[in-house]
């Protein structure tokens, strides 16, 4: 599928509310498999936070963009996993 063509990501809540919780999820699931699916999840909610911050001038940029980073350092962390 082309980039134009994917739809926007649904998310409940801010974007900035779902990264936390996808850290949190992170930290918690530390140590266990995690599905692939999951992982998936993850990515393409730190690409909608990347999009989000490119068109962006808030003051929460610098909060997203830490939280982006950190959720991308879980992800490779877990890149290897089995599921």
């Amino acid at each position: 599928m082309k980039p134009a063509e994917r739809a926007e990501m649904q998310l409940h809540g801010s974007t900035e509310a779902n990264l936390t919780a996808a850290i949190r999820s992170a930290n918690r699931l530390r140590g266990r498999a995690i599905y692939r699916e999951t992982i998936a999840f993850w990515a393409e909610l730190v690409l909608h936070a990347r999009r989000e911050l490119s068109c962006s001038d808030t003051l929460s940029s610098d909060s997203l963009a830490r939280l982006v980073a950190e959720l991308e350092l879980e992800i490779d962390k877990r890149s290897g996993s089995p599921s």
